[in-house]
């Protein structure tokens, strides 16, 4: 059975990944809660909404054109699993990249990310942006 929050965090999570596809950072950062979190692999975390912004905003510009894919959603409580996969070229080497990941949403009680943390192969990035 679906429930609403079910269907909340999917759309969620379909809406930020059509928010990376689109460039826009600023509905990247409206989907965080005023004082949200992300930190990515375990590095420090970008607080606030101004920050993730401009994170998103420097990530758009290292893989113009980039797509996202919301490939699964998962819940439970106050958590969320957005799994995706992301495609684009990098604008220094222009080779292309797909990577996948997943974020780690810890929610708020108006369903908005409080606390993520995202996870990807960081080596096979950096493989993919060498041409490797």
């Amino acid at each position: 059975m679906t429930t609403e929050r079910a269907r909340r965090v999917e759309w969620m999570a379909k809406e930020h990944a059509a928010a990376w596809s689109e460039g826009a950072s600023q509905k990247i950062a409206e989907l965080f809660a005023e004082h949200g979190t992300i930190s990515v692999n375990g590095g420090e975390p970008h607080v606030g909404r101004a920050a993730i912004g401009e994170n998103a905003k420097e990530l758009l510009a290292t893989f113009p054109g980039l797509v996202v894919h919301c490939r699964e959603t998962r819940h439970a409580g106050d958590r969320a699993v957005f799994i995706w996969t992301l495609e684009g070229n990098h604008a220094e080497t222009g080779n292309f990249v797909s990577l996948a990941g997943w974020h780690e949403w810890e929610l708020n009680d108006d369903m908005q990310v409080k606390r993520c943390c995202g996870f990807f192969d960081a080596g096979d990035l950096e493989r993919q942006i060498k041409g490797k």
